[in-house]
């Protein structure tokens, strides 16, 4: 198997050799100097795509640079094979390990969903499930959600963390970590935007309370609603951690 940390150190080595800092090397070859940072520490490898590139700055081959050292005209057609087959074994794990985190993911939402649903039937049985659907209150809180996120620019983001939970082989590694980065960020910003939602909605179901208060007929759906109102805000916002938590995965 291709070792990282080896390569990555190969990197650093011939990068100082050659005099060139993180951030210069990045600007050579067109990516952030995060991206570099992260090969150099063995927490990732860089695409294929950007392999040439960076083989003419260092002024190394491709192949020197999977086998993490320099190599002689003897060894070099033996190491060429050897590296091939291991990039071919690292691209299809990577695939396999993409596959097992969507299904993961999408195993522990539904088991998230069974699991409020079983509390919620143990709880009053199955009559007691409708007073836990309120359908104006929750487009309300996804609604206030959705402005803040366009208002401040994060809405493509946020959306484009989903996708990439499902396509993430369609971008390359460089793509994938600043889009995931992005998107982690916007499900951070969006977390954040349907609990203070919530507040806002809460805080008007209560000022509705107390203006009925006078009518005990009208005390406990108005309670209900409001009760309500913090609730979906909390579903969501686990539902947006496991999702954020993943993404953040690409990254690490």
């Amino acid at each position: 198997m291709i070792d990282q940390k080896k390569t990555g150190l190969f990197i650093s080595d011939v990068r100082k050799e050659k005099g060139l800092t993180q951030r210069q090397l990045a600007d050579e070859i067109g990516v952030s100097d995060k991206a570099i940072s992260r090969w150099e520490t063995g927490r990732g490898m860089p695409d294929t795509s950007i392999m040439p590139d960076l083989c003419k700055v260092l002024d190394i081959s491709i192949n020197e640079l999977l086998s993490g050292q320099r190599l002689s005209s003897v060894d070099y057609n033996g190491k060429a094979e050897e590296n091939m087959v291991e990039l071919i074994k690292s691209n299809e794990d990577v695939k396999k390990k993409n596959k097992n985190a969507v299904f993961v993911t999408v195993i522990g939402l539904i088991l998230l969903c069974l699991f409020i649903y079983l509390v919620t039937l143990i709880s009053g049985g199955h009559s007691m499930i409708i007073y836990f659907i309120d359908a104006p209150t929750l487009i309300s809180l996804l609604g206030i959600q959705f402005i803040i996120l366009g208002a401040s620019g994060h809405f493509a983001d946020f959306f484009r963390g989903f996708k990439l939970l499902f396509s993430s082989k369609s971008y390359s590694d460089e793509e994938l970590i600043q889009l995931s980065e992005k998107s982690e960020y916007a499900l951070s910003f969006g977390i954040k935007a349907i609990l203070l939602a919530s507040i806002c909605v809460g805080l008007i179901g209560f000022v509705i309370f107390m203006h009925y208060m006078s009518d005990p007929a009208t005390i406990g759906p108005n309670l209900a609603v409001m009760v309500l109102t913090f609730l979906y805000a909390c579903i969501i916002s686990l539902i947006l951690l496991v999702i954020k938590g993943r993404l953040h995965c690409f990254r690490a």
